[in-house]
């Protein structure tokens, strides 16, 4: 009997093929769109002027006059109308007549609020990706639709930044004479000041430690018969933090006469005040021109340093990627695939439980096809292994749709697990030897702890015999069961662990598998558990009745039935209130909802008032709450209980064997939290066990189905999927921080929500940190982008301030955006916010009168001098000219002089009374990290939290100090194409500059960062408000083009 999708399948096809046999059939329309009011279009076409509500049709795009479109019709065919077109019975959908997808198109024109590419396109401000900050000449990767605004035939509605125009870097050390503010008869003197006068050549003074003083002399000479006058001589962009100091003439008597034929030196004093190196300009002024000359300080760590320094007069930097680490990489693949194709016996481990038979369901192995194993790990440079993958598999290459959607997703999976394969490659031992510690075998491992990827409980070492024979190919797999501070506890087969006596063997690593299966089975099942509407939305589909017909009143409290129903937090604010109400309402069928949490608005408070009031409104309802992390869970898990709402037994956290044996489950949670035995009832006994601390070890599904609400990571989460739970037993699937999990780990708890009355929310930030991939290849092709980033560009999801003005332009049914920050002064705030935000965010912190805005007056006697400055400014810029280094075995970057400059200001924090907790180190190189962690040990001083980046995503310090490490101009264009560091990564800097509450530095080098528009506006904000220090400015600064206020073409008719 054919099925259901098959009898489809053939109407559609007969449909298209002969649509006379049927009544009604579909019929494109083409127009021009008049007019575009809030929630509506108005097209004229051939036949008459249309009024289409935009609530009712498919739209993959933000319509606005002008636009030419197709509008694909329901038509009734009727031979009684002369045209024999048919009468519309309705719009279905509308389309760009025209699509030109990424077309590479340049910057030509940039106005206040629109643009041109390529003389032909506009564009309008808001479909540029927030903190891409476009230059003219810039390259661009456009999508263009057809339009009529003339002179412009195309209208751009997405772009991305593919190039910027080749930044001009100043690295001349060389003076010039200064040309700003002359006059005409100043300029026609020019050649009379070049005889006239001789002034000595830029100086360069060289220090091996901070607070040491050197004079220096610079000598005016007067080579004509007559006195010249010199007017004044004067400092450029003088600071209070100023390393030089004119001391012969005194700075306030700088005029003075030079007679005929004689000399006058000039006597500075220089006094070294911070590592690195700067370079300070000053202006002698006679009565007809000006000479501009520059002392450049070097202030080095150790004699050594300042002898090659002496060596070397101008600012020295590294090369980029050596290619003895370019060729390691390919050594390093082509080794991880012979060890994948080795084959052999295998004699397995004693694993930690008991292996299970009967499950409810089995996830297939999903093992590596081998051809992209092959095509992958090959010793063949990066390029020909990228086109071999790409010709075997197309997929990767085309943009993702519901069609290529398990294939495409399952290929990336598939390559993310090789590069961890390789990764863990790094774990092989050649020759090695085990020791007996009871009933384990021991295994040494240097570093452990710091070693990535971790090795954790349950992964395996196989155990080869080096000598062995061909009648014996035998290997041996332990699985580890503890994980200790330099080594690890592994058990094998009973024959071969009661035997060993201390041999050596070849070591191999292997880590389990299960996580990447789990995503696997889940981007294959979503596609008929919830299909389309879900994972690619083209318009709103909401159900017949909302979830629950709640609404707020005038003082934004809950009504429902016209009962009242309280705030269980009554800290809310009216925005988190209408997200909230937005969720319980659940007006979209089968359509993710996005709570929008931009730093410190709230995002998890209101996510945890969401599941207690989801619990409390709805009986039937039962909550699965997905992480990225342990620490992502703890913490929702310590809000609920805090919030004193819920009862022993509400919910449960599940957490992993490995959490346990590595003791990281805090003590407050242990009675709330459980480990998953996945046997199906009934075919094995119950062995739960309870621990004295209340923990609940290997819970089978008739326990943990019970809770109403369950709280993990999403990995963790995939066990319920071999549960066989019943359809519709889990009604809600609530992801917290959800930019920061893969979308595959996303759909794995998503695949277990009702299909009839689920809903599933989304909170996190699309402009912060993505997902950690490991694999360059996989991450190039969207692996790392997030489902919450996906979807909320597509259309119903995209932002429409003509639509939805009261909402910052979300639609209220899908997208709640929190704006009020309760995290940082306002002086700190203003700087992502304006970058990241549309300076939409609130600053809820009193520069007046709160706690922040005290503590950072206590710390004034550390900031700069200023008249200007306000006294609750919080961000600061230290410019440090200095070097970064890399080692020839490591891609990752340090910089000795910006750590020693981190690590003094630690010191004069911890002086002040700042305590090690309330501080923070941010830095994006491991290398970096690991130095300036040694400065601490090394000087026995208690160590503030030193990370990376993505460690501090979701945290908070007082203070925050920063470290940008890159110092090479050479490697700006690199920098900038790769986006390497803080260097045009957008994402990164922005979690690093909205974790601090009252003061931040950033220490890096203004000549290299300067180049990217989003630090440009960072340290151009903390120059106008005297919050710079350090180093000089770049020259040409100040020169990048304001742009103008220009509606010619905002302004017309177009109609016309």
């Amino acid at each position: 009997m054919p099925s259901t999708e098959k009898i489809e399948q053939q109407i559609a096809e007969l449909r298209n093929e002969k649509p006379t046999f049927f009544n009604t059939h579909q019929r494109n329309i083409l127009g021009l769109i008049m007019e575009r009011k809030p929630s509506a279009i108005v097209v004229d076409t051939e036949h008459k002027l249309m009024n289409i509500n935009l609530d009712t049709i498919e739209i993959d795009f933000i319509p606005q006059a002008g636009d030419r479109v197709f509008i694909c019709c329901n038509v009734q065919s009727d031979e009684h109308f002369v045209n024999r077109q048919g009468e519309i019975l309705q719009e279905v959908s509308v389309h760009p007549a025209r699509l030109q997808k990424q077309e590479k198109c340049e910057v030509r024109r940039l106005n206040t609020d629109w643009g041109v590419l390529n003389n032909d396109c506009y564009f309008t401000l808001d479909v540029v990706p927030n903190a891409c900050k476009l230059d003219v000449g810039d390259i661009v990767l456009a999508d263009l639709i057809e339009c009529e605004r003339d002179p412009y035939i195309w209208r751009c509605v997405k772009l991305s930044l593919l190039e910027r125009k080749s930044p001009q870097v100043t690295t001349s050390s060389k003076a010039e004479s200064s040309t700003n503010g002359e006059s005409p008869s100043a300029l026609n003197s020019r050649k009379e000041s070049n005889h006239a006068i001789t002034v000595s050549e830029d100086a360069r003074c060289i220090f091996s430690a901070t607070f040491q003083t050197k004079r220096i002399e610079m000598v005016i000479k007067n080579n004509i018969e007559r006195n010249m006058h010199v007017l004044s001589i004067d400092f450029l962009g003088r600071r209070r933090d100023s390393q030089v100091k004119l001391v012969d003439p005194e700075h306030d008597n700088t005029a003075f006469e030079i007679p005929a034929h004689s000399s006058r030196a000039l006597v500075f004093e220089i006094e070294s005040k911070f590592y690195g190196e700067s370079r300070e300009f000053f202006v002698i002024k006679f009565e007809k021109f000006r000479v501009k000359r520059s002392i450049s300080v070097v202030v080095c760590e150790t004699e050594e340093e300042a002898k090659a320094a002496l060596a070397q007069p101008n600012h020295s930097t590294m090369n980029g990627l050596n290619d003895g680490v370019q060729n390691l990489r390919q050594r390093s693949r082509y080794y991880a695939n012979q060890v994948w194709s080795n084959k052999g016996e295998v004699i397995p481990g004693v694993g930690l439980a008991t292996k299970r038979r009967f499950l409810s369901l089995r996830i297939a192995y999903y093992e590596v096809p081998e051809r992209l194993r092959n095509a992958y790990l090959t010793s063949a440079s990066r390029q020909e292994m990228i086109d071999r993958v790409e010709n075997m598999f197309p997929c990767v290459k085309e943009e993702l749709n519901i069609k290529n959607y398990t294939i495409r997703f399952q290929t990336l999976i598939f390559l993310e697990e090789i590069e961890y394969f390789v990764n863990f490659r790094n774990y092989d031992r050649e020759r090695a030897h085990f020791t007996r510690d009871g009933e384990f075998l021991s295994l040494t491992i240097e570093n452990l702890s710091e070693r990535r990827p971790s090795l954790v409980i349950g992964d395996t070492v196989r155990a080869i015999n080096p000598w062995s024979n061909d009648n014996d190919k035998r290997s041996y797999d332990g699985v580890i069961h503890k994980v200790l501070f330099n080594r690890i506890l592994l058990k094998f087969n009973e024959g071969f662990q009661s035997k060993y006596n201390g041999e050596d063997f070849r070591l191999e690593f292997y880590y389990s598998r299960f996580s990447f299966r789990k995503q696997h089975f889940a981007v294959n099942r979503i596609i008929k558990h919830l299909g389309e509407p879900f994972l690619f939305p083209a318009r709103v589909h909401t159900r017949d009745e909302p979830q629950l017909q709640i609404e707020l009143n005038s003082d934004d409290n809950l009504m429902l039935q016209g009962k009242h129903y309280p705030w269980f937090n009554p800290m809310l604010n009216p925005i988190q209130k209408r997200a909230i109400r937005n969720i319980l309402r659940g007006e979209a069928k089968n359509m993710p909802y996005v709570i929008f949490g931009p730093p410190g608005t709230g995002k998890t408070m209101t996510l945890v008032e969401t599941m207690i009031q989801l619990i409390k409104l709805i009986p039937s309802s039962r909550l699965l709450i997905g992480t990225p992390s342990n620490g992502s869970a703890d913490l929702i898990a310590t809000r609920l209980i805090e919030s004193k709402q819920l009862q022993p037994g509400d919910f449960v956290r599940l957490v992993s064997q490995n959490q346990i044996e590595k003791e990281l489950v805090p003590e407050h949670l242990m009675p709330y939290c459980a480990t998953v035995d996945m046997a199906a009832d009934g075919t094995c006994d119950d062995s739960m066990i309870v621990t004295e601390s209340g923990m609940k070890l290997r819970c089978q599904m008739k326990y943990l189905g019970r809770h109403r609400l369950t709280i993990s990571t999403c990995t963790t989460l995939g066990n319920f999927l071999q549960m066989g739970f019943p359809s519709g037993h889990f009604t809600h699937v609530l992801i917290d921080e959800s930019g920061q999990c893969t979308e595959p780990e996303v759909i794995v708890p998503v695949c277990l929500v009702s299909q009839t009355r689920g809903q599933v929310i989304l909170a996190g930030d699309p402009h912060q940190l993505p997902a950690i991939v490991i694999n360059r290849f996989a991450t190039d092709r969207g692996l790392a982008i997030s489902l919450l980033e996906r979807i909320i560009g597509r259309t119903p999801y995209l932002r429409d301030m003509m639509r939805f003005p009261d909402t910052s332009g979300f639609d209220p049914r899908l997208v709640t955006k929190l704006l009020y920050n309760y995290r940082s002064l306002p002086s700190i705030l203003n700087v992502y916010n304006e970058l990241f935000y549309d300076s939409e965010l609130r600053p809820m912190v009193n520069e007046k009168s709160s706690r922040e805005a005290e503590m950072l007056k206590k710390l004034d006697v550390l900031l700069p001098l200023s008249e200007k400055r306000p006294k609750t400014h919080g961000i600061f810029f230290y410019g440090t000219r200095s070097e970064n280094k890399q080692e020839s075995d490591s891609p990752s970057w340090f910089n000795p002089l910006e750590a020693r400059n981190v690590f003094l200001m630690a010191i004069k924090l911890y002086r002040q009374g700042i305590q090690p907790e309330n501080i923070g180190i941010i830095t994006p190189y491991l290398k970096q990290v690991k130095h300036l962690r040694t400065l601490f040990i090394e000087a026995d001083i208690a160590m503030p939290k030193i990370g990376s980046v993505e460690e501090f995503q979701g945290q908070e310090r007082d203070i925050v100090l920063i470290s940008t490490v890159r110092s090479s101009q050479k490697l700006i264009s690199s920098d900038l194409r790769h986006a390497l560091g803080f260097v045009q990564s957008a994402k990164r800097m922005n979690v690093a500059i909205s974790r601090a509450r009252y003061l931040m530095f950033i220490f890096g080098n203004p000549h290299l960062l300067y180049l990217d528009h989003c630090w440009r506006s960072c340290i151009k904000y903390c120059v106008d408000n005297e919050a710079y220090l350090g180093c000089d400015l770049p020259d040409d600064f100040d020169s990048r083009p304001e742009l103008k206020k220009d509606e010619t073409m905002l302004d017309q008719d177009v109609s016309k």
